[in-house]
């Protein structure tokens, strides 16, 4: 067991960057039969299908998406979504989180398809085939929902023995779904789950030494995933581990991004590079001068790390200072789209939606908007959509 010390610093820097890292009655609406699953909850070419973008969670999408831009739609929601997660973009549906709801609609038309009652915040949908899938979390209680997507209709659902944790009941919670050759991802309490993604069933379990602190990412044959002081990287198909990193005095709260062959995690003011299939460390990095960093993103020559208030640049093969950019208050998880990256930042009391230019950093457009809420933009389909404090989704295009 880690010290009492590492426990009081991690949820310092928890708490300070959750809304960066953007329980449970749900409603029966009637049985349906399964409908085809695909694969992979990847986001293709104009979709944002789940939390990070991809099974890698590099949060880097296909779409170049130039500023300037312009506020060319807002979708409206019922209920507080200022600290909800960040919306799903699929199937030409906009899927939001409102206040003890999920939100689904119409892209084009604006027009609200479906509504499904969640208790819980941070539902984090995550869309495969013509089926979403979401968590939800109430007390002692947790589940993970298939819904199917075009419908809103309830497919299955599956409780969760134990969720949350005894420190403080911090760490443990459902985390956000990943879905990946078949298999729905979820992790809950000391265990990551490996669900049926047609019919719901357990597939294979896998305990962790401390309660889970991180969602999976998904890289060939591994699962990866963090409890507080080891990443684990488990085997698809069988659920076995494959080799751990870390222990004592790690510190490992956020999920780890793939780019290539490399697994990036963070602990502390520590960046790792790890060979992801042998979890050999390729390079590590202290950055942020003590600061706490989360794991951000991967496009091109370049990983990102964030604090509160500092979003950071890396050279992928070793590590190197590439550039910083700083914010005032607050900047968001990053969301790489061509040849920029867009962050939204709290600076003097408001809001901003900033662009910057990936080679250096250097800020190239920027529009004030008082309403924006700390949730990471999400791109797809050449538009940047974003979360506001007054139950709306603004989409800036150029």
């Amino acid at each position: 067991m880690f010290a009492n010390c590492i426990i009081c610093r991690s949820l310092l820097c928890l708490f300070a960057l959750l809304m960066a890292a953007s329980a449970c009655s749900g409603a029966t609406l009637g049985d349906a039969a399964p409908s085809a699953v695909s694969n992979t909850s990847a986001s293709g070419h104009g979709e944002w299908a789940m939390e990070g973008y991809s099974l890698a969670r590099d949060r880097a999408t296909a779409d170049d998406i130039e500023p300037p831009l312009r506020v060319r739609q807002e979708f409206a929601v019922g209920g507080d979504t200022q600290h909800g997660s960040p919306v799903g973009v699929a199937r030409g549906l906009l899927f939001v989180e409102g206040a003890g709801k999920l939100h689904v609609l119409a892209l084009e038309s604006g027009d609200e398809q479906w509504v499904f009652n969640l208790a819980g915040t941070f539902l984090s949908p995550a869309v495969a085939g013509n089926r979403v899938f979401v968590r939800a979390e109430s007390g002692e209680e947790g589940y993970i929902f298939a819904l199917e997507a075009d419908s809103g209709l309830k497919l299955w659902q599956f409780k969760f023995p134990y969720v949350g944790s005894t420190y403080g009941d911090f760490g443990g919670h459902v985390t956000s779904p990943v879905v990946a050759e078949g298999l729905v991802l979820v992790g809950a309490s000391r265990s990551l789950y490996a669900l049926d993604a047609e019919t719901g069933e357990q597939r294979w379990m896998f305990d962790t030494h401390d309660p889970v602190a991180s969602s999976a990412t998904v890289a060939g044959s591994n699962v990866y995933l963090t409890d507080f002081t080891r990443l684990y990287a488990i085997d698809l198909e069988t659920g076995e581990e494959s080799w751990s990193f870390g222990y004592g005095t790690m510190s490992l709260f956020f999920a780890p991004v793939i780019i290539g062959d490399a697994v990036i995690v963070t602990s502390f003011d520590t960046v790792y590079a790890l060979d992801r299939r042998s979890g050999d460390v390729v390079w590590a990095r202290s950055v942020a001068g003590g600061e706490d960093l989360v794991p951000s993103a991967a496009a091109g020559d370049h990983v990102y790390v964030k604090t509160s208030q500092r979003l950071y640049a890396l050279d992928r093969q070793n590590g190197d200072l590439v550039w910083s950019y700083q914010a005032g208050d607050f900047v968001s998880l990053p969301t790489v789209a061509g040849g920029q990256i867009y962050v939204v930042t709290r600076a003097g009391g408001r809001g901003q939606l900033r662009a910057l230019r990936l080679s250096d950093g250097q800020e190239m457009w920027q529009i004030e908007e008082a309403r924006l809420a700390n949730a990471a933009p999400v791109a797809a389909g050449a538009r940047v959509y974003v979360r506001t404090v007054d139950c709306s989704v603004l989409v800036f295009a150029s």
